[in-house]
């Protein structure tokens, strides 16, 4: 019997609770069963969010955080010089590298005999001119790149000659009915510029106080590096400005996200800029009506609009419209909800994106993909 293949799946840091984590995990489990697989963190597991036994978690120790150019690259250098010796050292053969500036540390770092793959969390756009420079440079050194949306697709294939489209996907879960439910509008993310919770204060001003009953909850934060307290200033004058005190509560970042899911009635979301988040398809998988607004990429391919939910151009009033349809109409809600999680199960299910990733490996390795080799 052939050796079955050793899969890393190296990411930025794994002591946050984010998008990306649970991308990792849920990749590290399902392709565990024909592979064996690990995740490798570049920063210091000095508390890991996932604590699962199944799970195969590393680290590199090192730190990227650095604000300045020479020592950002020093730091980058450090992490591929660590890279490869651990890619030696544990014999792993094929590396899943996820975010842009890992997936270059990887194109650049590691031998031919080890396959790369660079896997696109985000908007093309999202990175900077500087870090799109980088690509250009980088990424035609790895084996295949992954993107999320279509709308990327043709850009990525300016950079790379093997670029494969496997989306985002969340295992099968069990919600509870959506008629019990808190009254609780709910968004999960990193209190960033990018996620648009001041978009969402104004846009929910006015759902919020026809609506008595219902509040809006925002589950985030993360590490020091994923706030932005100028945002968090702007946020907590909006509260008083819109007179929302009261009516809006902040929770940190948690494990237990999906506690939040099964609690909420309706997901809002305000980025403006996003890849495919998983908090849309978390949510759908809950049976969450999603209200978003329509950024660039990824929410238009996850949210039917007038069938799961609501996408928004930019204007906060039809955002608010939206919101106030769903919170004033239990039938809307649950025609809605059954909808979404029918969607989520049939188009972003577990084993229509395994049989993808398997197809990908494989065909780097010279392999077929047949289930249970």
């Amino acid at each position: 019997m052939a050796q079955r293949h050793r899969v890393a799946i190296f990411l930025n840091d794994m002591s946050q609770a984010g998008g990306i984590q649970r991308v990792a995990v849920n990749l590290a489990r399902d392709l565990s069963p024909k592979y064996e697989t690990l995740i490798l963190s570049a920063e210091p597991l000095s508390h890991p969010v996932f604590r699962d036994s199944d799970l195969d978690l590393r680290s590199l120790n090192t730190e990227i955080r650095s604000l300045s150019r020479v020592g950002r690259f020093r730091e980058l250098l450090k992490a591929g010089l660590r890279l490869r010796r651990f890619v030696r050292d544990n014999r792993v053969d094929t590396v899943l590298a996820i975010w842009y500036h890992l997936a270059t540390v990887t194109a650049f770092a590691l031998p031919k005999s080890v396959k790369t793959i660079g896997c696109e969390h985000i908007s093309y756009f999202v990175a900077d001119p500087r870090w799109q420079k980088i690509r250009h440079l980088s990424y035609p050194r790895l084996d295949a790149v992954v993107g999320l949306t279509h709308e990327d697709m043709p850009l990525l294939s300016r950079v790379s000659k093997s670029v494969h489209l496997i989306p985002n996907y969340i295992p099968r879960v069990e919600p509870p009915p959506i008629e019990g439910r808190e009254k609780i509008l709910l968004t999960v993310g990193h209190l960033t510029w990018r996620k648009g919770i001041d978009r969402l204060l104004w846009a929910l001003k006015a759902p919020l106080h026809t609506h008595t009953d219902w509040k809006l909850v925002i589950v985030g934060g993360g590490e020091q590096a994923q706030v932005d307290c100028e945002l968090l200033n702007y946020a907590a004058t909006l509260l008083e400005l819109l007179d929302l005190r009261g009516r809006v509560e902040f929770h940190p970042a948690t494990e237990q996200v999906f506690e939040w899911y099964a609690r909420a009635s309706v997901y809002v979301m305000g980025s403006r800029e996003e890849g495919l988040p998983m908090v849309l398809l978390e949510a759908k998988a809950f049976g969450l009506p999603v209200i978003s607004f329509n950024c660039p990429t990824g929410p238009k391919e996850i949210v039917r609009h007038g069938v799961d939910g609501f996408l928004i151009d930019k204007d906060t009033n039809d955002f608010a419209a939206s919101a106030s349809a769903l919170m004033g109409d239990p039938g809307l809600l649950r025609q809605m909800s059954a909808a979404a999680i029918e969607d989520v199960r049939s188009r972003f299910s577990v084993e229509t994106m395994m049989e993808k990733w398997h197809q990908l490996i494989d065909s780097l390795h010279g392999s077929s993909s047949r289930r249970g080799d």
